[in-house]
């Protein structure tokens, strides 16, 4: 179930189908369905798995509430039915977490290979027949591939986690293959957000595990990519990147839209913060009317596309702080607090595969934790299912710094989630 949800929550949540109005992503689809399946045969639930159901359930009335009293309401029904959604998938990714082995873990860096290689033969399609891709048509004409994506930044978000994998394998190989999948992606799919989470991930290493050596040669690879990319075609290859941070430090003078939304999915967080006084609007229900009255809005109102990401403030920290409040900065600073325990932890571990599995959901984490802050979707786009899975699988590590098998109640097998 493991390998099923990590490739799901990766190249499947793209897909989506209509039902009611509503869209459907089909990583939300086969999960269920599968899910429901895999909870049938096992009858077994880890005591754990029921706390944090009951959690997320107490979470989710006090949610419904503050939506009931928020000071709009046109998203209610959205809630209301992508709420019990949300709860079902994370009551499954918990205790699928929790039973997952070591060597489960390990086996992500196959399917990390495989769900990369789908997505370079989703570039190699939309090379061959761009037709069948028209809504790409301008990220084309600039050089950039979406592929099975609808943009090269979600293409960075969903496939940076299957890097990451590999990059923290034991095996050389295997970090090999994860620098080449690195450097294709900025070659075929360049944006900002894969520069943003590369040069995080760099940063990670270095301060957090400390393996100058292994990104050594990331530095250098990355380094050697943009030079060259500036040399040859500096106009498509950096400027892009380099105006969209100048645009956020300069706003109101600026033209990029990317600068213009991003700036704009903060100045929406406050906003919601403040009208609602720090409950939040309610989940899901961010984009509802009235919109914040914001200057960036005022600015992008004049092309008529004032409600352009307005649902998501195109990163989840936005949308979770506008919609669970205050409680939604205490949520962060939990998670945050407990991955740099967890990677404390990780270096006490003494069983090798241990140690990797537990390296595995690190990295994870991180990838939600920094994609919060650079660009993200909705909460079914993959990134916040994968630390959720992760984040379970990590919590045995909490107690002891052994694998603990999850195949029974037990009062011992307690895991948390700081989740609300």
């Amino acid at each position: 179930m493991l390998q099923f949800w990590f490739v799901a929550n990766t190249v499947l949540w793209p897909f989506a189908i209509e039902l009611g109005g509503f869209s459907l992503s089909l990583n939300v689809i086969v999960l269920m369905l599968t899910g429901s399946v895999w909870l049938w045969r096992k009858r077994r639930i880890v005591l754990s798995s029921a706390k944090v159901l009951l959690l997320l359930l107490s979470c989710l009335i006090f949610s419904l509430i503050v939506a009931l009293n928020a000071p709009c309401d046109d998203k209610l029904l959205k809630s209301m039915i992508t709420g019990p959604i949300l709860l079902f998938l994370a009551f499954i990714g918990w205790e699928a977490g929790r039973k997952a082995r070591s060597s489960d873990w390990l086996n992500l860096q196959k399917y990390a290979t495989w769900a990369l290689l789908a997505a370079l033969s989703g570039f190699l399609v939309e090379m061959a027949m761009p037709s069948l891709f028209p809504l790409q048509a301008g990220y084309r004409s600039e050089g950039k591939f979406s592929g099975l994506f609808h943009e090269p930044s979600h293409v960075a978000f969903s496939l940076f986690p299957c890097i990451a994998v590999l990059l923290v394998a034991e095996s050389k190989k295997i970090r090999r293959r994860g620098f080449l999948a690195l450097l294709g992606l900025f070659i075929l799919s360049r944006s900002s957000t894969l520069v943003a989470l590369t040069a995080a991930w760099i940063l990670y290493r270095l301060l957090i595990q400390k393996k100058l050596r292994r990104v050594g040669l990331v530095v250098a690879g990355i380094t050697l990519v943009l030079g060259l990319g500036a040399v040859i075609d500096y106009e498509d290859f950096l400027a892009p990147t380099m105006a969209r941070i100048s645009g956020v430090v300069t706003s109101d003078s600026t033209n990029n839209l990317s600068s213009l939304v991003y700036v704009q999915g903060w100045q929406d967080t406050w906003a919601n913060l403040m009208r609602t006084h720090g409950l939040g609007l309610g989940f899901n229900m961010m984009g509802c009317h009235p919109l914040p009255d914001v200057p960036v809005r005022e600015i992008l109102a004049i092309g008529g596309l004032e409600e352009i990401n307005a649902e998501d403030a195109s990163f989840q920290f936005g949308k979770i702080v506008s919609e669970a409040g205050v409680g939604g900065i205490v949520f962060y600073v939990a998670i945050i607090w407990w991955w740099l325990r967890l990677e404390k932890k990780i270096r006490r571990i003494e069983d090798n595969a241990a140690r990797r599995a537990a390296s595995t959901q690190a990295a994870l984490i991180f990838c939600f934790v920094a994609a919060s802050f650079i660009r993200g979707g909705t909460y079914f786009s993959g990134g916040l299912l994968l630390w959720l899975i992760a984040e379970s699988g990590a919590s045995k590590w909490r107690l002891n710094l052994t694998t603990v098998p999850a195949v029974s109640l037990d009062a011992s097998d307690i895991g948390s989630i700081n989740e609300c």
